[in-house]
Formats: structure tokens, sequence, C-alpha cells
């Protein structure tokens, strides 16, 4: 792609928030008015709810870009940049319910995100006994609006999900100045994954496979390091944000077992600070839904220690990028663990020679 030298922006303040990412700052919300899809979230319709914060912005954003990766229906729930679950489904209401169910705890004051009309029983579900900061969908049933009035807070915004034909460039403010990269939406399709079968290591069957290719759409829009587990089309746990890809999948899998509905009591105590009673609060436990799951990690594994960590859980099957030094080490790790495997479609850009990856900062 080529960049232009020389890139003008002309910005009009919307308005001020309440304050900026932390109540110590102040900030605003500008809206690029000669190109509107740089910043196609200041698009959205709010029909009800207070101003939207800073933070509530920056989520709602990332929402939206998830949401664009879908035809099918689709949910997510997002939190502080990164999702808490997300499903695709045939019904729109079982994949909402479906993503609020990927991680309960994590979803708590979130902002909600779906591609399909949102109906009366799905806004009935979303606020009985949960808590939303907002919630986005190209369109709402006035029964819909009508429950939601019941959460004066709630902000609710109306905005057509579906990706622009040219979803513009993704720009990075950086201290005097802009990074600015294309967006990363590439579609990859059963037949472009690289599978392991040569090295010994079982082919993922096609629910597995059709569990990667959603899973690496998840993984594109969650925060680096990642590693997340899926099983039938949802996020089961999701291990986002690590410095390191071992402690990625380590989170997965604790989040993947967490007994959520024994931690629904809002006291949230735990009588013992006694290392196998936190440990037995907490969820920390190899058994659960992490069993018989597929891994999508963002980049490569680069120790087959992480491996050796999705085992422990019952993970039966991993898709990752190739390109590690070390990647013998981790194919012999997937094979003595008689886990199926497969790569993302190779590349050769300016130097680069692996799989394509889903790195974002």
């Amino acid at each position: 792609m080529d960049f232009t030298d020389e890139i003008e922006l002309k910005l009009k303040k919307l308005n001020t928030t309440r304050y900026g990412e932390n109540p110590q700052q102040d900030g605003a919300i500008y809206k690029n008015i000669e190109k509107a899809d740089i910043f196609p979230i200041t698009e959205a319709e709010k029909l009800q709810g207070g101003e939207m914060s800073f933070n509530n912005w920056l989520d709602a954003d990332s929402v939206l870009k998830m949401l664009w990766q879908f035809k099918e229906p689709f949910a997510t729930v997002f939190k502080h940049l990164n999702p808490a679950g997300a499903s695709q489904r045939d019904d729109i209401f079982e994949a909402y319910k479906e993503a609020w169910d990927g991680d309960p705890m994590s979803a708590f004051g979130g902002i909600a995100g779906l591609n399909r009309k949102v109906t009366e029983e799905i806004a009935e579900f979303a606020i009985d006994d949960k808590f939303l900061s907002a919630i986005i969908a190209p369109s709402y049933e006035d029964e819909a609006l009508d429950i939601f009035e019941e959460k004066e807070k709630l902000k609710v915004l109306e905005i057509n999900t579906d990706k622009p034909e040219d979803p513009g460039l993704d720009y990075r403010h950086i201290s005097g100045g802009f990074l600015v990269q294309e967006q990363d939406f590439r579609e990859i399709d059963p037949g472009d994954l690289v599978f392991l079968e040569d090295k010994g290591i079982k082919k993922p069957t096609d629910e597995q496979i059709e569990d990667m290719i959603f899973g690496w759409k998840i993984n594109r829009r969650t925060k680096s390091n990642t590693v997340l587990l899926v099983k039938d089309k949802k996020t089961i746990g999701i291990g986002a944000g690590q410095q390191n890809r071992v402690d990625s999948g380590f989170i997965a899998g604790y989040r993947a077992n967490k007994p959520y509905e024994e931690l629904k009591d809002m006291s949230r105590t735990c009588s013992s600070s006694e290392i196998e009673d936190l440990s037995e609060y907490i969820g920390l436990n190899t058994e659960g839904r992490s069993r018989g799951s597929v891994a999508v990690s963002s980049a490569f594994y680069p120790f087959p220690d992480t491996i050796e960590v999705l085992n422990a859980f019952g993970v039966e099957a991993s898709l990752s990028p190739a390109g590690s030094i070390r990647d013998d080490k981790a194919h012999e790790a997937l094979k003595r663990n008689d886990m199926a495997g497969a790569h993302t479609p190779e590349i050769e850009e300016s130097g680069y020679e692996g799989g394509i990856r889903a790195f974002l900062h």
C-alpha cells in the first residue's frame, strides 16, 4: 500500500466527556468532518442514556470493529478494550446469551454489541440482574426500547454494524504524530489453513476448524498477547493482554473453568486466605468447560510450554501462526499430547516469513 506524504485531519468537537480515561484527566470527543469513515463510531445515534464517557467511546469503537467481521448473527460484550465473551449462533438471542455466559463476571459493566435487531426478549435478558454501560446494535424493537427505559443510565446506541466497503486507515496517536496502518479484516477460509499431518500431528475436525476461523476473528480485536479458548463458535476463556504467551494460555483455561454460578453473590468474599481455599474459590482447576476446546493464539508459540498448559486444561486442538525458531518444539508438544494442530496462512512480506498473526496493541 502506498501511503501519502501528507495527511490532513480536520476535527470538530462533539462534546466534552465527564472526564478523561481517569477522573483526574479532562477529556473530549472529536469527529473527523472531512472523511467520516475514519472514526465511524461517532456516527452512532444515542437513543437513550447519559453522556458517553471517554472510556465508553473507546470500548464502543472496539465493539463496532468486532461486529464488522461477522455476517451471521453475532454478539459480544467488551470491557476495557477486550471482549469478555463472544458468540455466533443462528439466532441472535442465543448468540447474546452465550456471549454473556462466556465470562459474566468480566462482562459486568461492559458494552454489548449485536449485529441484528435487539428484540424484547434480548432486552429483558440484558437487564435481568445484569449491569451494562451501553449496548450497540443496528436497530431495536419498540418493546426493547421500552424495557431499556427501566435503566435510564444505560446508553443505547444505534448504528449500521456492516463493515464499510472502505473501513479507512488505522490511526494511532503517539507523542508528536500518528502511526498509520491498514485495517486488518482479511478473511480466512478453511482451505487457507496450513495443516500439520506431514509432521505427525492430527488434522482438526471440521467443527474444530470452524472454531479456529471464529476464534481468529475474535483474536484480531483482543489485546496482545492473546490465547483464547473456543467451543462451538463461542469463547469460553480469553487470556488477553499478557506480556508472555504461557500466561495468556493459563488465564484462558482458568477463566473457562471459573465457577461463575457460585460467584454471583455480590459480597464476593472468601472465607480464608489459604491458597487451597482461594484456589477453590476462584476456580483454579483444570476440569470444566476447557475440556475439548480449541485454542487460538494470536502469534506463534515461542516455547512449547504454552501447549503443555493448554493440554493440562484438556484443550484438544490449536491454531497459531508459524514462524518461531522453535516451531519444531511446539510441533513435538502437539504430537506428544495428541492434539490436533494448524497454522494460519503463510506470507512473505517486508522481510517477514511466517503465518499471518493477530497482534493488537
